[in-house]
């Protein structure tokens, strides 16, 4: 399964993320600040989790089981730099586990990124991102969000 299979299989759009997830010059607003702090490409998301030049077979099927938030962005697909840890490079469980929950939840990729850069209620104006070390919190807040 690539990218594009991966994406097209949690490309619904359920009613639960309408409510949480901005839509909009407010959506554009929040990918703009989600490209300043780092969408990458395939051969650079393979650099940041230390699998070497390029999209070799290792990054391939990390991203082909879904585990990384993949976004369409333009006619490409992108992995939003929030979900690694860097510079160790790894994915961070937490975010992985609200993709996770996002996905179950029949939200989109998209859906899911701009959840994390949207200010949120239950974490008093923060947007999950910016609590994204503590697992705990992001967790719940996400299902939350998500259970709808």
């Amino acid at each position: 399964m690539n990218d594009r299979d991966t994406h097209q299989r949690h490309s619904s759009h359920p009613a639960a993320a309408s409510r949480s997830v901005p839509s909009g010059k407010a959506a554009q607003a929040l990918w703009q600040a989600m490209e300043k702090d780092g969408l990458y490409t395939i051969t650079e998301a393979a650099l940041r989790l230390g699998f070497g030049y390029g999209p070799n077979a290792r990054a391939s099927r990390l991203t082909g089981k879904g585990k990384v938030l993949a976004v369409k962005r333009g006619d490409k697909f992108l992995y939003p730099a929030f979900q690694f840890d860097e510079p160790g490079g790894r994915l961070l469980p937490a975010v992985k586990d609200v993709i996770r929950m996002g996905r179950s939840a029949g939200w989109t990729d998209e859906q899911v990124a701009l959840w994390f850069y949207a200010t949120n209620r239950s974490l008093r104006g923060k947007r999950p991102v910016e609590v994204r070390d503590d697992e705990e919190q992001l967790i719940g807040t996400a299902q939350k969000d998500m259970a709808g």
